[in-house]
This record gives structure tokens, sequence and C-alpha cells, in this order.
């Protein structure tokens, strides 16, 4: 069984995907001789943040399934996503950890 420390992990990973994926498609102008190496990064950066989308779907349940978008792929804290959710930062701090366990 993976720790809901580890799927944090994962999740995180987010972000730095996407900052990699911009990254690598700037430096991919700037060096025309690695074109192909920068767009196998790019590849592969894309694949990793593809797996954590599928994943957040796959919770199965609608609201989960909101929480973990907004926090990993939106950037929001727990605090705003219970403001956009209508719900109190404890519920939607209680309703995290669910997500994360499934």
């Amino acid at each position: 069984m993976v720790s809901i420390e580890a799927k944090r992990d994962f999740l995180n990973r987010y972000k730095l995907q996407q900052a990699r994926i911009k990254r690598l498609n700037e430096q991919s102008k700037l060096n025309i001789d690695r074109k192909s190496f920068y767009e196998s990064e790019i590849l592969k950066a894309k694949r990793i943040r593809d797996a954590i989308e599928d994943g957040i779907e796959r919770i199965g349940d609608e609201t989960e399934t909101e929480i973990l978008a907004q926090k990993y792929l939106c950037g929001k804290s727990l605090e705003e996503t219970a403001e956009i959710l209508n719900y109190s930062k404890r519920q939607i701090e209680r309703l995290h950890l669910k997500a994360l366990e499934h």
C-alpha cells in the first residue's frame, strides 16, 4: 500500500512538470541542434503530468476529485478550495485526506 505522503509527493510533481515543459520548450527554441532531445524530455514530462491528471480523475467521488484538482493541478490552498466549493476549511481538510486514501 502506498503511503499518503508518497501520494502527496506524486501529486506535487504536477506543477514541477508544468514548469519543466515550459523550460524545455524555451530551450528547444534556443538550441535547435538539440531539438529532438528536448522533445523527448517534454514527452516524458507530459506523460507524468497526464498520469497525475488521470489518477485524480479515477478517484470517483466528484468532490474529492475537485479538491485534488484545485490543490495539485491549479495550485490552490485548501482554504481557497474551501471557499471555491463553499465548504468549511476543516471539512475540506477531512475530504482531502479521504481523497488521498483513495
